[in-house]
């Protein structure tokens, strides 16, 4: 059974609510033949620790609680149990942390293959401040809330749609709020380390919360950060949570090259998310807090303060299409910055996603016109996952063309890619074979 297209223009309009131009044109998808055709470079760059060793407690579940969501506020045929909970994850250090998340358990009978399957969604951009936390957005798809300081943010589940979509076809929804957002310290943005582990813990402790067996059928899901976190979670389980029984992954528009995104994003209605990066990374490294946050002007760290607060909604309302070279005391841009910084490139390079086989088949997905993650950094993931032997499907999400640096040009195609990759995962719990343009 085919997931519908969702036809829902809330979700876009909480996913980029700035005012842009009407749309100059829609372009029919691109047809990718193979994906064998990208840089070679796929040398493996140590992370800052072994993204295999698990803290103590990773993927235990703290507590837990009944919460409330649109999903589960659905009739009992088409609804699902809601339930927040707590869970032990690693930091790209090795230090234990905890994480919040929500499993949704649907109401309605798994009527395909085997057990009952898990999708861990892993959600897109919502932000830095804990009050942006998807398990916190209370039961609504947007909604305005107080930050740290008082001051109103926006925050906005737009994915909401798509859990729904997986419950009613008895899909089991685990949402990861991610490291820490939602608790204690910066939320750790874009790094896939931190991410992957987030991502991976949480179907342990999902699948332990609701009494699933710990070979149930798991799939990953995610598009913009969540398609980052997706494909990390794919690239690491491996090392970190061999256990899993994962059949699939699903990475749309995934930030596979942080320097290229860095680049992208600079100057566009969201490039307040650069904030968010570069606050995760300098807590979490000395040596790039020693090398990057001295070289901000005082603009510069009006900033990154404000951004350690915010949701993307209030982000893009107040710092919407600011260059970065007006942030340094040099007039640098920040891609500029952390190229010649040897300690702030290292640790880029660190990130950079295409350097482990993943475990399973994986769909990846990039509009061509995408103003905001670079479509050709995801084509060179998806080569280099060719590569080391994995089954790729590489595909082109539909073009739509809007003005540069609005973000629509990246939110467009959300809106059937989403939809695509729940359709895939559908195919690979049901066990059929994973479709591959890989030569």
């Amino acid at each position: 059974m085919k997931f519908p297209r969702l036809i829902a223009a809330a979700v876009l309009t909480a996913a980029l609510s700035v005012p842009v131009p009407a749309a100059l044109g829609v372009e029919p998808a691109q047809d990718t033949s193979d994906v064998t055709d990208v840089a070679a470079d796929t040398g493996a760059v140590s992370a800052p620790a072994n993204p295999g060793v698990n803290a103590p407690g990773a993927g235990t579940v703290m507590d837990s609680r009944p919460a409330s969501h649109p999903v589960a506020q659905m009739s009992s045929a088409t609804g699902a149990r809601a339930t927040t909970f707590t869970y032990g994850s690693t930091r790209s250090d090795g230090v234990a942390t905890p994480v919040t998340g929500t499993v949704f358990e649907p109401q309605r009978p798994w009527t395909g293959k085997g057990e009952r399957p898990t999708i861990v969604f892993a959600p897109g951009t919502r932000g830095q401040g804990d009050q942006c936390a998807p398990s916190r957005s209370g039961s609504q798809v947007g909604n305005l809330a107080l930050g740290p300081a008082g001051q109103p943010t926006l925050n906005m589940n737009y994915e909401y749609p798509f859990f729904q979509q997986a419950a009613e076809h008895g899909i089991r929804v685990v949402v990861t709020d991610y490291i820490g957002l939602g608790t204690p310290g910066h939320h750790s943005y874009v790094n896939n380390i931190e991410q992957a582990h987030a991502v991976l813990d949480a179907a342990r402790a999902g699948l332990t919360l609701s009494g699933a067996p710990l070979t149930s059928p798991v799939g990953f899901a995610g598009y913009s950060q969540g398609g980052g976190a997706a494909a990390a979670a794919a690239e690491y389980a491996a090392l970190y949570a061999p256990e899993l029984n994962i059949k699939g992954t699903y990475a749309g528009a995934p930030p596979a090259d942080l320097l290229a995104v860095m680049n992208a994003v600079d100057g566009s209605s969201i490039v307040h998310v650069l904030g968010y990066a570069i606050n995760g990374f300098a807590e979490r490294s000395p040596e790039f807090y020693n090398a990057i946050i001295p070289q901000f002007n005082e603009r510069g760290i009006h900033f990154l303060r404000s951004a350690a607060d915010a949701c993307i909604g209030d982000s893009m309302a107040t710092w919407g299409f600011t260059r970065t070279s007006q942030l340094t005391k040099t007039g640098e841009s920040f891609a500029h910055l952390v190229s010649r910084e040897p300690a702030a490139a290292r640790l880029l390079e660190e990130q950079k996603l295409g350097k482990h086989p993943v475990t399973g088949p994986i769909l990846v997905a990039n509009s061509p016109t995408d103003d905001l993650i670079p479509y050709e950094q995801a084509r060179t993931m998806a080569g280099q996952y060719c590569r080391m032997g994995s089954a790729v499907q590489f595909e082109a999400a539909p073009a739509v063309t809007f003005i540069n640096g609005t973000g629509l040009g990246h939110a467009g195609p959300m809106m059937t890619s989403v939809p695509r990759g729940l359709d895939y995962l559908m195919a690979r719990f049901n066990d059929v074979p994973a479709p591959t343009n890989c030569l």
